[in-house]
């Protein structure tokens, strides 16, 4: 592939490390240890200024594709082998969009998932190694909207060359940096990507929030996923000129369409796999007793399924006895859920949603009383 000389690289990588660490430095000292998942938090309501009901509210972000500015209902798919092309039709016509995954196929078979899918609108996850040719066939799609460049640590100088031969293609936005979890990394991130010439960086977030991935217990890394969106709030409030148009995309700890409002009141859009749970995912994970669907097994990337190792790193698996008809009732829970946030906060908007929700952390006795008993 073409891309930067190891000088430029290298100078690019300095800049970003001296960046960072000046944008440290900025940002308010955290007294506060303890990172909190969704389940420790909930929106605190506030009163409504003027009539508002649920069908008058716009869930709608706009982003930065690769050509030119979508205005999507933000939810995304995870970038999961068994959630493909059906998936990705299925998303799309309920106003979401999904990443198709690379993980396990080949450029041939990712082609073909990308052709599948049309006239869908769809992003597609890239390593950090693809050919010049495969990367050309790719970007000739018109409904490719949305690249993501898909590795466990994404704060990292090793994205350079691929980062190097996308702006070498003409491409300038539209391209997702991830998984980051911690501020100093999203920042990081956020500075290769700038320097690197892109105008609008997107940064996917979390490390080991995911239903199925046991990164955190297999290796001892990883944060509570809503302090780290809100960590990373604040960071993108105190720096925002400097940062520029960055956005960022919250992935994995949703479990109820509770926790999808409260990540999207802390990021421009959220990325989910086991809450997508459906007829629209893959025959291979499909559970059928006597031809009724009964259930879907659900198993994390680096799992035996995928990568036919003995290699569970970063991956388990589970059976769902509950989950949606298609990924369309999925999103309709979803909406339906923000809308009543945001009535509940008095926004119209997502902005606005994002001004005004403010949190109160739950005791365990608060949890218990939040859910059915």
């Amino acid at each position: 592939m073409l891309g930067f000389a190891p000088p430029a690289a290298e100078a690019i990588t300095r800049e970003a490390l001296d960046l960072t660490r000046s944008a440290l430095k900025r940002l308010p000292t955290t007294q506060d240890e303890i990172y909190y998942a969704f389940a420790d938090k909930t929106i605190v309501p506030t009163f409504l200024s003027r009539p508002l009901s649920r069908r008058e509210v716009d869930t709608l972000q706009p982003f930065w594709g690769l050509r030119g500015t979508l205005r999507l209902f933000p939810a995304f798919g995870a970038s999961m082998s068994f959630m493909r092309a059906r998936f990705a039709r299925d998303l799309h016509a309920a106003g979401g969009l999904h990443l198709l995954p690379r993980v396990g196929f080949t450029s041939e078979e990712r082609l073909a998932d990308v052709c599948a899918a049309a006239p869908a609108l769809v992003g597609t996850a890239l390593g950090i190694q693809e050919e010049d040719a495969f990367l050309d066939r790719l970007l000739a799609h018109d409904h490719l909207v949305l690249l993501s460049i898909d590795i466990a640590h994404g704060a990292n100088a090793a994205v350079l060359p691929l980062l190097a031969g996308l702006r070498e293609r003409g491409l300038d936005r539209g391209v997702i940096l991830g998984n980051v979890g911690s501020v100093d990394g999203f920042l990081y991130a956020t500075y290769l990507m700038r320097l690197s010439g892109f105008t609008h960086p997107i940064i996917k977030l979390g490390v080991g929030p995911g239903s199925v991935c046991t990164t955190r217990i297999n290796t001892g890394v990883g944060v509570g996923q809503f302090t780290l969106l809100e960590r990373i709030a604040i960071a993108r409030k105190e720096l925002g000129v400097e940062l520029g148009e960055v956005q960022v995309i919250s992935d994995g700890g949703v479990n109820a369409a509770g926790d999808f409002a409260k990540a999207l009141a802390l990021s421009d859009g959220v990325m989910m796999g086991k809450f997508f749970a459906s007829a629209s995912f893959e025959e291979k994970v499909l559970v059928y007793e006597e031809g009724e669907l009964v259930g879907v097994r659900l198993f994390g990337m680096a799992s035996a399924l995928v990568t036919e190792k003995r290699n569970y790193i970063e991956g388990s698996s589970q059976l769902l006895r509950s989950f949606h008809h298609d990924a369309g009732e999925a999103v309709r829970r979803l909406r339906e859920g923000l809308q009543s946030a945001m009535t509940y906060v008095d926004a119209e908007n997502l902005s606005r949603f994002r001004e005004n929700a403010c949190f109160s952390t739950n005791s365990r006795a608060a949890i218990v009383e939040g859910g059915v008993h």
